[in-house]
């Protein structure tokens, strides 16, 4: 029941009650006192007074609990073991109640209890687990962040299949990141089958650039939030964001992720529910499902859609808590921005290779059934590549040398190239033939330079020449020309020393010897 200040009268009840209570320890209080209170709260004068016997009684103006049913930690318990399912927990207690020779509570009564002693989440935690009871707290709103300064990124399975190139059916997987300010789709990748460390570092190099087909919105964010994936935290994806110098965050809950896992259930509703081959359509019965019949998109027909509908969404969602599209809270935004990489030096994010060897022909590098133009591919025909490409992004592909692995830049589709890339290409040819002009040029000038002696006529030069008889004669040393200086000195040779007298020189006799000498 409710009084007229809009609340029931046992929540004013303590209230009234205490100030009675201390009007009778002063010794002032009256019936006056207590007809007022009964006349505030629409009760009798009597009920009045019985409150006041009941609170000089127990000490507390409280309204006293009425005895009932609780629930204790041994039926909790209970209901752990039998993972909150309160039928049979009721039936547990029946049990043990006959065997101890007691009444046993009802199935109501213990439902009752359940719904006043416990909470909704502690139920749903017994029957999930502790992430499903999560779902029932309250979480603060994060403040708001400018543009770059968060990103959350996320893998999502499309709930349809899809026709690949061989006319199998397969399943795709969605991998994009999302700016938490401005709630711009930064970037996405599609892979076929299921999602990879690839797929991440596909969807990380398109959301950073700004240049076609991927602008305007891009550079460098200043964190990045993901969930425990595995692709995600793999040493590659990690040290790819090392190298950019962007840490990376794992979240433990999805709701810390909020805004890339709203991005999900939104193109759950608004993207792949209109799509044919949908999984999760209306059933016609247990078995089957509304177009389940239908034919399935190709590959490239999905691809194509999820640009559109992204595109859609960037420019034309108006986001309920910026008030305007993501493409206008994006560029309404003034934070500066990192500015991004070039894509030599993204160059790295593009693992996909069959390592297969291909060589540069006149009409570009066959990869995929589609001739691809080299952008610095004059000069190169015969040469052989390895082809690196992201994940369904087939408008350009990186080439490099297959020994080596040395990067010769990009390639685009040859039946799509642009004017730039065909005066791009013609002016590298141009420049090719002129710098092996003057290689060629100068080459001339040193060969000229080179044999210009031998080239122009001289006048004849005298030379010495000996005749047979000459070179015998002077051999024979009866040479009649000027004798040549001697060898050897004609003297003997005399040492600076004069040498002792008892000496002896080669092939002479020894002098004899001094009889006096002996004797002395």
């Amino acid at each position: 029941m409710d009084d007229g200040l809009g609340r029931h009268r046992d929540e004013l009840r303590p209230a009234a009650v205490a100030q009675l209570l201390g009007l009778r320890r002063a010794g002032k209080l009256t019936t006056a006192h207590v007809q007022l209170v009964s006349e505030a709260l629409n009760v009798h004068i009597r009920t009045v007074w019985d409150w006041l016997a009941s609170a000089e009684k127990t000490g507390s103006p409280e309204k006293p609990e009425r005895s009932r049913f609780r629930i204790t930690n041994e039926i909790i318990e209970v209901l752990a073991d039998y993972q909150g399912n309160v039928k049979r927990a009721h039936e547990h207690l029946v049990r043990e109640a006959q065997a101890a020779g007691e009444k046993p509570i009802g199935l109501t009564t213990l439902h009752d209890a359940i719904a006043r002693d416990l909470d909704p989440g502690f139920m749903a935690g017994l029957r999930e687990g502790i992430p499903a009871a999560r779902g029932f707290d309250p979480a603060f709103r994060r403040p708001a962040v400018a543009r770059n300064q968060v990103w959350e990124g996320d893998h999502k399975q499309a709930p349809l299949v899809v026709m690949m190139p061989d006319k199998k059916l397969s399943k795709v997987w969605v991998t994009w990141f999302e700016d938490r300010g401005t709630c711009y789709v930064m970037g996405w990748a599609v892979t076929a089958g299921s999602a990879h460390r690839g797929s991440v570092l596909a969807a990380v190099r398109a959301s950073v650039l700004r240049e076609d087909p991927y602008g305007p919105a891009g550079g460098l964010p200043q964190l990045v939030r993901v969930d425990g994936g595995a692709d995600f935290l793999s040493k590659t994806v990690r040290r790819a964001f090392g190298l950019l110098g962007v840490p990376v965050h794992r979240v433990r809950s999805a709701r810390h992720k909020g805004g890339i896992e709203r991005l999900n259930r939104t193109s759950m509703t608004r993207f792949f529910a209109d799509l044919p081959r949908y999984t999760k359509a209306p059933l016609l019965d247990h078995r089957s499902r509304v177009g389940e019949t239908d034919p399935p998109l190709t590959f490239e027909a999905f691809v194509e859609r999820l640009g559109e509908w992204v595109h859609e969404h960037n420019t034309q969602h108006v986001v309920k808590r910026t008030g305007a599209t993501p493409l206008e809270a994006w560029l309404a935004d003034p934070t500066e921005i990192r500015p991004e990489p070039t894509p030599a030096e993204l160059r790295a994010f593009m693992l996909e290779s069959d390592h297969r060897p291909r060589k540069i022909t006149s009409h570009g590098v066959e990869f995929a059934g589609r001739c691809y133009m080299p952008e610095n591919g004059v000069g190169r025909i015969g040469v052989e590549v390895r082809v690196r490409w992201m994940p369904h992004h087939s408008h350009e592909i990186d080439l490099y040398t297959f020994r080596g692995d040395r990067y010769l830049g990009r390639a685009f589709l040859s039946d799509e190239a642009t004017e730039e890339l065909r005066a791009k290409v013609l002016a590298g040819r141009r420049e090719h033939s002129a710098e092996l002009r003057r290689a060629l040029q100068r080459s001339g000038e040193r060969r000229r330079d080179r044999h210009l002696p031998a080239t122009e006529p001289q006048l004849p030069v005298q030379a010495t020449r000996m005749t047979k008889e000459e070179a015998l004669a002077e051999l024979a040393g009866t040479s009649r020309s000027a004798p040549a200086a001697p060898r050897r000195r004609a003297e003997p040779y005399h040492p600076l020393t004069p040498v002792p007298a008892g000496w002896v020189r080669p092939g002479q006799a020894a002098a004899p010897a001094d009889p006096s000498s002996e004797d002395a």
